[in-house]
């Protein structure tokens, strides 16, 4: 097998992005390949024209492939070398629209569109994190000459506790039988602002732990039986992941729902949304349960199901690890990854 050295370049973010990327380069790294990740300040986020400035003189030399996320990679073409741009979701996906403030959804038309589209169309190869995401890259800007590679998670990292039982290390302690966890932005796209909602319709043993926002933004005030744990790192994460029940995410749009998959490696059932590309990671009544968009008595009655069945949590906990390892591991993300650089590297 030839030993391929990729480059990765990403603008350092404020959310799942920034952990797709270092799961890109540590799973080709694990499959015995010589990538490279270079980072760039947040504000090519929104000039990314001036990468190549920041990255220096024949910054893409001695490297087989350049790859970038859709925001960016447009910035980064060279004729020497093939193009991948990874496609995480599209901020002018009709479901994101209700939940967008009005300048929100202007510089996503004026900006983003321009700049993802930008890259589809110059790329040598994109790469959509789900079949929801290549759904909706046809539906905007008629490309159906894409391929889907699931975002993928350590499975060796993010596991189960021993038996599957709730371990009592990993959140602050509390009075809760049953112990809830959202970890995500707390924007209204992630459904941050429906927890209150929910926890007002749930028994008052049930708590719900949540996350600092990588963003400086609340969606709404946290319900007295809401727990802050700040910002934990992937060690933390596992922890906290290991020391629920069961992971609330009322997400609206989600281009892949990483933070599902986490949950599941780590034998969590999941209660979150039917919608975009969550159905791809959860399997309703296998793995969690799928409700309405915004249905808070939806996503509140089937946390009290979960909540009155611990064979029920330990069943779907079973089938999710065994999903993820399956379906999202850096096995499956290396390979496709590795597939769509020989493809391009063939027709050199």
């Amino acid at each position: 097998m030839r030993q391929l050295r990729p480059l990765y370049i990403a603008p350092i973010g404020k959310g799942g992005v920034d952990i797709g990327i270092n799961n890109i380069t540590r799973s080709v790294r694990r499959a015995g390949h010589e990538p490279t990740l270079r980072r760039l300040p947040y504000l090519h986020n929104f000039l990314p024209f001036l990468a190549p400035l920041g990255l220096g003189r024949q910054w893409w030399r001695g490297f087989d492939i350049v790859q970038g996320r859709s925001r960016v990679a447009w910035a980064l073409k060279r004729h020497d070398v093939p193009l991948v741009t990874t496609v995480h979701h599209l901020t002018t996906d009709p479901l994101l629209q209700p939940y967008s403030s009005w300048q929100q959804r202007l510089f996503y038309r004026l900006v983003e569109y321009v700049y993802d589209g930008l890259s589809v169309r110059r790329a040598d190869g994109v790469v959509c994190v789900s079949k929801y995401t290549q759904q909706q890259v046809a539906l905007t800007y008629n490309n159906r000459d894409t391929v889907v590679v699931y975002d993928g998670i350590d499975t060796d990292v993010f596991v189960p506790s021993d038996d599957l039982r709730r371990t009592d290390h990993g959140l602050p302690p509390s009075d809760g039988r049953i112990r809830l966890l959202f970890v995500g932005n707390r924007t209204r796209r992630k459904g941050f602002d429906l927890l209150p909602a929910i926890m007002d319709r749930l028994p008052d043993d049930y708590v719900l732990y949540f996350t600092s926002s990588f963003q400086s933004v609340q969606a709404t005030e946290a319900h007295p039986r809401m727990i802050p744990i700040g910002t934990p790192d992937r060690d933390g994460l596992v922890a906290a992941y290991q020391s629920c029940d069961i992971l609330l995410f009322p997400a609206r749009v989600e281009g892949f729902g990483i933070v599902a998959a986490e949950a599941g490696a780590c034998g969590r059932p999941v209660v979150t949304t039917n919608a975009s590309a969550l159905p791809e990671v959860v399997d309703d009544g296998r793995s969690g349960f799928l409700c309405r968009i915004d249905d808070v008595d939806d996503y509140a009655d089937k946390v009290r199901r979960l909540g009155q069945d611990a064979e029920l949590r330990r069943e779907m906990g079973l089938h999710g690890r065994d999903k993820v390892t399956t379906n999202f591991g850096y096995a499956q993300l290396a390979s496709g990854l590795i597939s769509v650089y020989e493809q391009l590297l063939s027709r050199i």
